[in-house]
């Protein structure tokens, strides 16, 4: 007995010794796809939920289900296996497993205690938005963008019914106490309250009291009371057997994404898209805090399991809080909204991207995020940040959005200067000496920004008149290495050569048939690259002669950025089904494809040196691919 004790101690303390060294680990090193060498961020958050020993919490997110340490915060473990962004997760009654839902309707089936990946359930056909457990854990309810609801069996994974009733998508699904009901909330196209008997898959009531979009349901403890949030900033209490509205509870200023009640069904807890998280007397409807800490969004709110501690997440953090006294315990960042744009720092030692609160600093071989310079980037997703830019020498930062053109301090984040740009994607580049900023706005503009003085020195007007488009915009730029062209890619699949001694139109190159999303010039300038959008092709032009010199056959569909490297050996293309291209120039030969982000890559650089490549993606994370090794040894 005494040995079998003392064995048993030892491969606690070895266990516990193996994980701390795991844990301990730098995560950007965490199950990198073939030819990585870093991914930079974690994503952006869809849900999250505690585990049943209120140890650890899951985040799902747009490159997997990212496991951390409830008390500290600290990331212990990375679950990527699906391929694609994880919306939705739910925890089995007893705790021993839990299930994923992501973008392409599949749902995975995890054991809680060894990240071992267990069962697929394959059935929707579109991205899965909601999970439950029943209470008895024998069947899993899923939701999804596919308009229905299906009941699958938790040991066997086969599906046992379909239910068919919503009108459009169902963002969430929850069991009653008893797990006799089933309820369903539909989107923006259904707008519907629905509750099912789940034996039978009948469909026992639909509320469609003016409710709007339902973002979140939650039964009391007691099965008596049924909560929703929705779009229409308010929290509504139902009787969860009649379905007759109990109170309506306003204070929230945009959207409510979640609600959730207490442990002794006593508080209701709701978080908005307005950054705010309220609480709720449930009998009298009496506000009774808000724990404000997030500047943005919160998706998502949890109760731990003793009732004592709350997790959120919002856009790009995540928050613990004490819910007796509503103080944050704890703030983890890392996770991003978004990084659709990315640039090196002419060193190489820092790389910039965008967002949609500013530009983010990232140290490439600390692999740190530095610091967010922002101005007064509104914080809404119109605004993001479409292009980012460092200066030749380093010392300032451009960054570009809807409204505007920011110019910041590369060392400090010093906002120095921004110009009106009005354009639904503002595109920015600096002249090779630096002492222009060329950014895009509307009906085919350029302006021409002197950054001695602040000063609008030119304004480049394209045509017009012939614009078979209803807006017309000017999509992408690049300055020749010389600086005596500068290439303007548009909405009216034209790309456009300029003077920038004379400032007239040099040219222009026909022969894309969708918008131009992005154009780019050879390191000796003989060559400019272009991407188009639905036409999936690169196109390889004399920029002096207006010849078209070759056509890429990409067959990944859009083109979202181009980029040479130094030596001018490579062209790198991003594109919309989460891949990048890395060809030869003067052969055409696609010499290998990067696969490992989970959205469309928006952007791409070079290191200075030639040596790494960095590419950023809707998934909101950066990887930097090591060209030196197995990329091009194939």
């Amino acid at each position: 007995m005494r040995m079998t004790c003392f064995f048993t101690f030892f491969l606690l303390v070895v266990s516990v010794l193996f994980f701390s060294d795991v844990y301990a680990e730098d995560s950007t090193q965490w199950k990198l796809p073939e030819g990585a060498i870093a991914r930079l961020g974690k994503g952006f958050i869809c849900d999250v939920q505690y585990f049943r020993d209120g140890r650890r919490f899951a985040i799902a997110s747009s490159i997997g289900v990212w496991i951390h340490d409830a008390r500290t915060g600290e990331a212990l473990d990375l679950l990527n296996e699906q391929m694609d962004r994880v919306f939705s997760l739910a925890f089995s009654p007893d705790g021993n497993m839990f299930v994923s839902g992501d973008d392409s309707g599949e749902i995975y089936l995890w054991d809680a205690h060894t990240g071992q990946h267990k069962r697929t359930f394959i059935g929707h056909t579109n991205g899965v938005t909601s999970l439950a457990f029943s209470p008895d854990g024998k069947t899993l309810a899923s939701v999804s963008y596919d308009t229905t609801v299906r009941l699958w069996d938790v040991q066997t994974g086969e599906l046992q019914k379909t239910l068919t009733a919503h009108t459009g998508y169902i963002h969430v699904v929850t069991f009653s106490p008893d797990g006799n009901t089933l309820a369903t909330g539909g989107g923006a196209m259904d707008k519907k309250l629905l509750l099912w008997d789940v034996q039978t898959g009948e469909l026992l009531r639909t509320v469609t009291e003016d409710i709007d979009m339902i973002n979140s349901l939650a039964y009391s403890p007691d099965g008596k009371l049924l909560a929703s949030g929705s779009d229409d900033e308010t929290v509504r209490v139902w009787d969860a057997h009649t379905g007759e509205l109990h109170r309506t509870l306003r204070a929230h200023t945009w959207f409510v994404r979640s609600v959730v009640f207490s442990n002794d069904g006593q508080t209701l807890v709701s978080g908005g898209a307005d950054g705010s998280i309220f609480m709720w007397d449930v009998h009298t409807g009496q506000f009774l805090n808000a724990l404000m800490a997030h500047p943005y969004k919160v998706f998502s709110v949890a109760y731990s399991p003793d009732g004592k501690t709350l997790v959120s997440v919002g856009k790009d953090e995540i928050c613990l809080w004490d819910v007796r006294t509503g103080q944050l315990l704890k703030m983890v960042r890392g996770y991003r909204s978004f990084t659709g744009t990315v640039a090196y720092s002419p060193d190489g030692n820092r790389l910039a991207s965008g967002g949609s609160d500013g530009v983010y600093i990232w140290d490439v071989h600390a692999r740190q995020d530095l610091q967010t310079f922002t101005a007064d980037v509104t914080n809404h997703p119109h605004y993001q940040i479409t292009a980012v830019a460092f200066a030749p020498n380093g010392v300032t930062v451009a960054g570009g959005n809807r409204g505007r053109v920011y110019l910041w301090d590369a060392r400090t984040g010093l906002h120095l200067k921004s110009w009106r740009a009005n354009n639904p994607r503002t595109y920015a580049k600096y002249s090779p000496d630096g002492s222009t900023l060329a950014f895009s706005s509307r009906n085919n503009t350029i302006f021409l920004a002197d950054l001695q003085t602040g000063k609008i020195k030119k304004t480049l007007v394209g045509p017009v008149a012939k614009a078979k488009v209803a807006r017309l915009e000017v999509t992408s730029l690049a300055y020749s290495p010389d600086g005596n062209l500068l290439a303007a890619g548009s909405t009216d699949n034209t790309v456009y050569l300029w003077n920038m001694q004379t400032f007239q139109l040099a040219g222009t190159l026909v022969g894309h048939t969708d918008i131009i999303r992005s154009v780019a010039f050879s390191p000796n300038g003989q060559t400019l690259a272009s991407g188009g959008w639905k036409d999936g092709t690169i196109r390889l032009w004399n920029p002096h002669t207006q010849e078209l010199l070759r056509t890429l056959p990409s067959d990944t569909h859009t083109v979202y950025a181009l980029a040479y490297s130094p030596d001018g050996k490579i062209l790198a293309s991003t594109h919309a089904n989460a891949t990048v291209g890395l060809w030869d120039p003067h052969t055409g030969e696609l010499l290998r494809t990067l696969a490992g982000h989970t959205l469309s890559v928006g952007g791409i650089a070079f290191s200075p040196d030639g040596k790494t490549l960095a590419s950023s993606s809707h998934d909101a994370t950066i990887l930097l691919w090591d060209l030196t090794t197995t990329v091009l040894n194939e």
